[in-house]
């Protein structure tokens, strides 16, 4: 009896197995079949991709932790990488993410295995998904609704996914590693972005959106690879607060590999980067960020050494944006650039964004329960709730939280802080619980990064953005790690 239990469980294990591997085949010919009727010049290049796209799939699938760090490092891919479907801007991170995803479950069904991770988020977050499916039964927009129901759906479940994934301190390491490399790159490709503005070459080869370049203020925003200035502003927050908690730690204790010169090199052109963003909810995040780790680190950042080098990146990071500025090529560039980074009170974009204040909070009076449904401000509030504006999309209400009161309610609200809640206290009790200094500075770098992200989240509203749950899911990874330190040691898992 209990052969055959055993030979049925390993005949099922392989047809999964199997089954997986023609998934990805059948959807890669598709895929490969559409692209070369659309693109037959660049058969050539489309079918390198295809090959490359199998073997990264087919490795996801023997190992999911390798679609984590494929996801690390695509992270601030939004735009540059992407393509448009049927009108939905699909990046490589997500469909990597996704990859994980099934794996991850189809592994679960075959080995009973990575599915029993602690998740303190699991309740208050079910409820915010409950509420915002019922949402839908008040949307004008039934379609929109959906959609940005979907959108929220998988990158929760991405960020439940991390922690069953992330169980090893080398994993967790290399995330780390991989994030920092990722920013370097990205960044070194803003500077270009800026630079080649400057000169003269073209969008297609800087890769600005038309209204990001020089035309509008005599120098360049820089959104890098990302879709918009403020999104990458949001993403760099995460790099430059692990950067900043690496390097205030205190050496005892520290394994992790990086040296102090490159986490120098990749703050300094973090911080220039965002700067050049001219993100103002972005550097209301960058403050809170610095703010945050000079308290957290207060014992371990007031050395002698330590003061200096802050004080020569603050130095080059000014006279790098000072000296871009001037490269501009207009006298009057820092005048503008000052003018607008600290105008908070006037223009276009404030009376549009307090108008928007105006109709959310009346909108959620009207409408207080189950709200106007998840994903309808931008319908209900734009002139026709069934035509995307051309220009700019569907209007948001550029405040997260109270778009999220407005579109899913009271108890929406409510579940969706009870969450943020949850996952703060939980994080604040690994860092004081563990006595491993590498896991304690890296979960204070990212409680740091979130934090700075829910004060930037009061200046702009899109929920499905993948590296934010990307962050929560590694916070609950790296806490989960931190109660549990001791027997990670004693098992061997060093670095």
């Amino acid at each position: 009896m209990a052969e055959n239990s055993k030979r049925n469980s390993e005949s099922f294990k392989a047809n999964i197995k199997n089954l997986s591997k023609y998934i990805i085949i059948l959807i890669s010919s598709a895929i490969a079949a559409l692209l070369a009727v659309y693109f037959l010049k660049l058969a050539p290049l489309i079918a390198l991709a295809i090959i490359i796209f199998i073997t990264f799939a087919l490795a996801i699938f023997k190992s999911p932790i390798f679609g984590i760090f494929l996801v690390a490092f695509l992270l601030p891919f939004e735009r540059t990488g992407s393509i448009e479907i049927a009108g939905i801007t699909v990046r490589a991170s997500q469909i990597f993410a996704l990859i994980a995803l099934i794996a991850w479950l189809l592994i679960f069904l075959a080995r009973k295995k990575n599915f029993n991770a602690k998740n303190p988020i699991l309740i208050p977050i079910s409820f915010f998904v409950a509420i915002s499916s019922l949402s839908i039964i008040k949307a004008v927009n039934f379609q929109r609704a959906v959609l940005v129901f979907l959108f929220n759906a998988f990158v929760i479940a991405i960020a439940l996914m991390i922690p069953n994934l992330v169980k090893r301190k080398e994993h967790l390491d290399k995330i780390i590693k991989i994030i920092l490399i990722s920013c370097f790159v990205v960044s070194c490709f803003g500077i270009y972005q800026f630079l080649g503005d400057v000169a003269g070459l073209p969008p297609s080869l800087t890769g600005l959106r038309e209204h990001y370049t020089s035309v509008v203020f005599g120098f360049p925003r820089i959104q890098s690879t990302c879709l918009e200035p403020l999104y990458f502003a949001n993403y760099l927050l995460i790099p430059i607060s692990l950067c900043l908690a690496l390097l205030s730690r205190k050496k005892e204790g520290s394994r992790f590999s990086i040296r102090p010169l490159y986490l120098v090199l990749i703050l300094g052109l973090a911080s220039v980067n965002l700067i050049l963003t001219l993100s103002r909810g972005g550097y209301l995040g960058f403050v809170t960020v610095i703010f945050l780790s000079l308290i957290i680190f207060f014992r371990s950042f007031f050395t002698w050494r330590k003061v200096l080098i802050f004080i020569f990146i603050i130095l080059v990071a000014f006279i790098s944006v000072l000296g871009f500025l001037r490269l501009a090529g207009r006298e009057e560039a820092l005048e503008t650039f000052l003018r607008q980074a600290t105008n908070i009170a006037q223009g276009p974009a404030v009376v549009e964004r307090t108008s928007a204040y105006e109709e959310a909070w009346k909108l959620f009076k009207e409408h207080p329960w189950l709200g106007i449904g998840v994903g309808n401000f931008g319908p209900v509030y734009a002139e026709h709730s069934q035509i995307i504006p051309e220009e700019i999309g569907w209007p948001i209400v550029n405040n997260e939280f109270l778009e999220i009161l407005v579109e899913v309610g009271i108890f929406g609200f409510l579940s969706f802080l009870a969450f943020i809640i949850v996952l703060i206290v939980y994080s604040i009790r690994a860092i004081r619980w563990t006595k491993d200094n590498n896991l304690k500075t890296i979960l204070a770098g990212l409680l740091i990064a979130f934090c700075g992200i829910l004060v930037q989240y009061q200046t702009f509203s899109t929920l499905y953005i993948l590296h934010i749950w990307f962050l929560i899911g590694l916070m609950i990874a790296v806490s989960n790690l931190g109660f549990k330190s001791p027997v990670y040691e004693k098992q061997g898992f060093q670095d």
